[in-house]
């Protein structure tokens, strides 16, 4: 009769489990020994898990290993005893902080191999070992291991490493550079020697030009201990070159306003970029004939300074030449004289400087018009010698006077009267009282006084008494509207008679009036 069952034959079956209880019993006799690769690493360490060895964990397999149904990792199980390395996992400056940059699923394996003998390394790194993530490239040095730089010791690194290793390629450059950048080498050196030869410095804000490009490292970064002193380091040129310096500060600390980095010379310098400009022949103009004895700073700027000599005005225009010449030559000057004190108006713009600055004088020159236009008084100084009270600029006639702006306004028949008629002596003194005038009438006999304006009116000479005439006696009852001032005031304003018109024997009448 044919198996169907083929190889899975009940004996077969049989023979199976049987043969899977031995494998399990030896196993657990033998505490799972026979399923190890290798021997634990017995190098004591720190305590940890209270074991200073994994080798102490015997055949306690489950202390580190996890069965394939279990929830946990290998890793789960490494940190139960390794607690140090959780807290490490989250900081991104610790080292397994930056291996694993924050993410705890890391496998400790991959770095930590075990069951490789009882004096086996429990840190091997492979080549592809994130180097980088640590600061220092390994760039620079494919072909190194890590026990080349580390000695055994991965946690720390002593720079005395690098200083040992590189003496051997040469002595004297590693000297230098230690006395030049001191000894801490990782403080500049990145592994990818982005800071070497080769460094590019126009990649920089301060780019190499002439002279500069051939200059030592050194000679500008003298006491940079770090990439940041590097960095740091002043640009301006006077920062490096004060010695350099022969003007005494005359010029400030640009020195690149002069020079260039091809040569302190030949050295040039835009004047226009100074308070003082050149234009006209003082772009043609020897810089020390300004600038005596290579003083420069605080050289004056005004014209006189320099033109002393050459003032045909002996100062009496001052010292702004530039008033009335131009840096393109002394000929043909110009003066505004809208600018002075003086402005020129009407007939005063037609005339000669030299009639009325005689001589070449300019300075102190009167500006009353009396001074120059004295020999033109037609008045004889009757009027004074403020001409533009009367006359303009523009011609002596016709010339104009507003009377009441004086302190006796014209008005009436006056504002119609020549000027002559009043001032007739000239102008200067003349009374504004009436009788200077209009006398006293012969009439009046001198008994009404001065103030003509009592009665009288500029309109009308002749019209009567427009006052209001003080009351007496039994106003009303007695008429004198027939009468005249001097019916009744014979001597004068300040006493009356009654009897010139009433007999003071006879009672008062209907005629020209009555009382006392």
């Amino acid at each position: 009769m044919n198996n169907r069952l083929g190889c899975f034959s009940t004996t077969a079956i049989i023979s199976s489990v049987i043969t899977a209880l031995i494998i399990a019993s030896v196993a657990f006799a033998s505490g799972s020994s026979m399923f190890s690769p290798g021997k634990l690493n017995a190098m004591p360490g720190e305590q940890a898990g209270g074991v200073i060895s994994h080798a102490q964990i015997g055949e306690e397999c489950s202390r580190c290993h996890t069965a394939f149904w279990e929830k946990d990792r290998m890793a789960d199980r490494c940190v139960v005893c390794h607690g140090e390395i959780t807290e490490q996992i989250p900081d991104p400056l610790s080292l397994h902080g930056i291996l694993s940059n924050g993410n705890s699923s890391l496998e400790c394996r991959q770095c930590h191999p075990e069951h490789r003998g009882a004096i086996a390394s429990l840190t091997e790194f492979s080549s592809n070992f994130p180097h980088d993530q640590l600061g220092f490239s390994l760039a620079a040095h494919p072909d190194a291991v890590c026990a080349d730089c580390h000695n055994g010791n991965y946690t720390s690194f002593d720079t005395t490493t690098c200083v040992t290793c590189h003496k051997q390629e040469s002595s004297q450059f590693i000297s230098m550079h230690m006395i030049s950048y001191g000894d801490d080498c990782l403080a500049c050196h990145d592994g990818i020697e982005s800071i070497n030869s080769s460094f590019v410095h126009d990649l920089t804000h301060f780019q190499l030009t002439g002279r500069h490009q051939n200059v030592e490292c050194i000679t500008c970064h003298l006491g940079a201990r770090t990439i940041a002193d590097l960095q740091n380091t002043p640009t301006q040129c006077i920062n490096c070159h004060a010695k350099d310096e022969p003007h005494d500060g005359r010029f400030g600390t640009a020195c690149e306003t002069c020079h260039s980095t091809s040569g302190w010379t030949p050295a040039k310098f835009d004047h226009n970029l100074a308070n003082f400009k050149l234009t006209g022949k003082h772009l043609s103009t020897a810089c020390e004939d300004c600038h005596k004895d290579g003083t420069y700073k605080g050289t004056p700027s005004s014209c006189v300074s320099c033109h002393l000599e050459d003032d045909a005005h002996r100062g009496q225009l001052g010292n702004d030449c530039s008033l009335c010449h131009s840096t393109d030559a002394w000929e043909p000057a110009t003066f505004d004289h809208q600018t002075s004190v003086f402005t020129l108006t009407g007939a005063h713009l037609t005339v000669e400087c030299t009639q009325c600055h005689e001589n070449g004088t300019f300075k102190g020159t009167p500006t009353k018009c009396f001074a120059c236009h004295s020999t033109d008084d037609k008045h004889n100084g009757r009027f004074g010698t403020s001409c533009d009270a009367c006359h303009s600029t523009s011609a002596w006639k016709p010339a104009t006077f507003d009377h009441n702006l004086s302190s006796f306004q014209l008005t009436g028949a006056h504002a119609n009267l020549a000027c002559s008629r009043c001032h007739s002596n000239g102008f200067s003194g003349t009374s504004s009282s009436c009788v200077s005038c209009h006398g006293d009438p012969a009439f009046h006999r001198g008994m009404f006084g001065t103030n003509c304006s009592s009665c009288h009116n500029t309109n009308n000479w002749s019209a009567s008494y427009n006052g209001r005439h003080p009351s007496f006696g039994d106003e009303g009852g007695i008429n004198h509207g027939g009468a005249s001032c001097r019916d009744c005031h014979t001597q004068n304003l300040s006493s009356a008679t009654c009897t010139k018109c009433h007999d003071s024997n006879s009672p008062g009448d209907g005629g020209g009036g009555g009382g006392d």
